[in-house]
């Protein structure tokens, strides 16, 4: 009996690469100081958000190491969240590369290094209300125009740590 289930799960169809993750049981951090996803850091070098910030066509479609604050995250599953640097302007909206993992809820606040590649987003109307119904937020909050980090590796740490 068990080499009948063996080659059953073995001939199950695998979920297409286009279907999203789903975030962890508890996607949150809990009493964990640090929170690692995504896969391991492959840059030793770190630039700011600010310098990003300042030249995003400088950095457009280039892999950067970038640390900051989490100013908010996606309610909903933590399929996003924005990144702070040190000026107001100094914002960057982070999503995670093929859906592939998530944020974790009880983030915000909470800081963060993450690597990915630097995309300049112009977001259509059905994108704003889609973001702003997750951040529950009016969408005139939501600009038309964001930096954006595609993340590939996520690191969280409480403050302090």
């Amino acid at each position: 009996m068990t080499g009948i289930l063996l080659v059953i799960a073995l001939f199950q169809p695998a979920p297409p690469a286009s279907q999203p993750a789903a975030p962890p049981a508890d996607n949150t951090m809990g009493t964990q100081a640090v929170v690692h996803r995504g896969a391991a850091f492959t840059l030793a070098d770190s630039v700011t958000l600010d310098a990003i910030a300042a030249k995003p066509d400088e950095f457009a479609g280039k892999t950067v190491k970038v640390s900051g604050k989490i100013g908010s995250v996606c309610k909903k599953k933590g399929c996003w969240m924005t990144l702070n640097g040190e000026g107001a302007t100094a914002v960057a909206r982070v999503v995670f590369k093929d859906y592939s993992f998530f944020a974790p809820l009880d983030s915000q606040g909470k800081l963060a290094t993450l690597e990915g590649v630097v995309e300049a987003k112009v977001l259509d109307e059905a994108e704003r209300k889609h973001l702003a119904e997750d951040a529950q937020k009016p969408v005139d909050q939501i600009p038309a125009a964001e930096l954006r980090l595609i993340a590939t590796a996520l690191e969280v740490r409480a403050v302090g740590h």
